[in-house]
């Protein structure tokens, strides 16, 4: 009846929509520490981006996620601090770890608040404006 394999048959819009499917599924599933690993990763790195628009409320959420990061790296800090004044050089190597945590959570603070404050929208394709306006997107 058919002379060639199921792949064959298949449209590419069909195979792009079993892949589009698939990823969801993958993405939605989410129950073994890597897919979560994954999806928070996917997390981060749509907030810190720079050259997308947000309206007022993704602005506030990003720099919230951005302050409690901050205060989070602010506490290792003191932390840091507070260790080294009570037990001296002993406790130098948690010390230097915890900097380096601290350090982590004030440099993905800084990349949010940078990102929810200021916008750096790059030029887009006329026709990808196009698509855009007729999907009723800005």
């Amino acid at each position: 009846m058919f002379s060639g394999t199921f792949s064959q048959v298949m449209d590419k819009n069909e195979v792009g929509m079993n892949r589009l499917l698939q990823d969801l599924w993958w993405r939605q599933r989410n129950i073994v520490f890597p897919d979560t690993v994954r999806n928070e990763g996917i997390f981060y790195r749509n907030a810190a981006r720079g050259d997308q628009p947000r309206d007022a409320v993704q602005r506030v959420g990003t720099m919230m996620l951005a302050l409690t990061l901050l205060l989070v790296g602010a506490g290792y800090i003191a932390s840091v601090v507070g260790t080294l004044v009570e037990q001296g050089l002993g406790a130098l190597i948690p010390a230097i770890i915890a900097f380096v945590i601290a350090s982590v959570f004030f440099v993905v603070g800084g990349k949010l608040a940078i990102a929810a404050v200021f916008v750096n929208a790059r030029p887009l394709h006329e026709q990808i404006i196009r698509r855009r306006r007729l999907m009723g997107r800005r």
